[in-house]
């Protein structure tokens, strides 16, 4: 199994668990998964971030590469897009992209379109500037959303530094014992009256998966008042009452925001 797994993917699974990469997730539903990588152009603080050299291939290109093990399992994997740079390079990269309307305000807009045109129940939203997402936690998710049923899934890492508590770009969620989520903020939540007994938090990763009924639910809905107050896409949902499903993530997010992350995954690369 190992050797059909590009060298990206292979960087971070130890032998033991590449020999039982299939066979631990039997239970997921390979074939019923649509996964998505949105990617645009228009990034403000990393300009044509998708196309930036990681290791001698574009981002966008690598993230592809770190999905592809799902796709060797029976999965269906594709970059959405609106940009024809991109998709040329999807294309001379062998690949699958489909172009999407320009007027789409977020990633899972693009997922819906294209969703839209493919028959898997499932559908998962993989941002197109997550080069090291973790196999094993998305495979969790996977694994959540067929068993319980809920149109929309999310992940969530256990986060210790107070820091981060503290800063607004690191999205807090709060999740009750059922494994669902009750809100997000940027806002330290939730707020400890007493700062000596901080201890963690829960970070969101924004790693999205969806039933494909849920998704095109999801976006038929006008944006919420909190999702607004917030700039958080993800509580237009839990205003208008979907249920969000939630699974702890081992690994942290490690997406690439800045030229200062950039240059952080080059190194990683390295």
């Amino acid at each position: 199994m190992a050797s059909s797994l590009p060298p990206f993917v292979r960087e971070t699974l130890d032998a033991s668990t590449l020999k039982h990469f299939g066979k631990q997730h039997s239970m997921i539903s390979w074939n019923q998964w649509l996964i998505v990588v949105p990617a645009r152009m228009h990034s403000t603080r990393l300009p044509r971030k998708p196309l930036a050299d990681l290791g001698g291939l574009p981002m966008i290109i690598r993230v592809y590469q770190r999905l592809e093990a799902f796709a060797k399992l029976g999965a269906t994997v594709v970059v959405a897009t609106d940009d024809q740079d991109i998709l040329q390079v999807c294309q001379k990269h062998s690949v699958p992209v489909e172009m999407t309307d320009v007027a789409h305000k977020s990633g899972t807009d693009r997922c819906a379109e294209v969703a839209k045109k493919f028959k898997q129940p499932f559908v998962l939203n993989v941002q197109g500037d997550e080069p090291f997402v973790d196999l094993e936690d998305l495979k969790g998710l996977l694994t959540k959303m067929e068993k319980d049923g809920d149109p929309m899934g999310t992940m969530v890492y256990r986060n210790h530094h107070r820091e981060e508590y503290e800063n607004a770009n690191c999205v807090k969620a709060v999740v009750n014992d059922l494994g669902k989520a009750m809100y997000f903020s940027r806002s330290p939540l939730p707020y400890y009256r007493d700062p000596e007994n901080f201890e963690a938090f829960w970070q969101h990763i924004g790693v999205y998966a969806f039933t494909k009924k849920g998704l095109l639910e999801f976006c038929s809905l006008p944006q919420h008042a909190l999702e607004l107050a917030e700039s958080l896409e993800q509580l237009r949902a839990l205003g208008n009452g979907l249920s969000i499903a939630v699974t702890e993530a081992k690994s942290p997010s490690l997406g690439i925001d800045t030229p200062q992350d950039l240059e952080a995954a080059r190194a990683r690369i390295r």
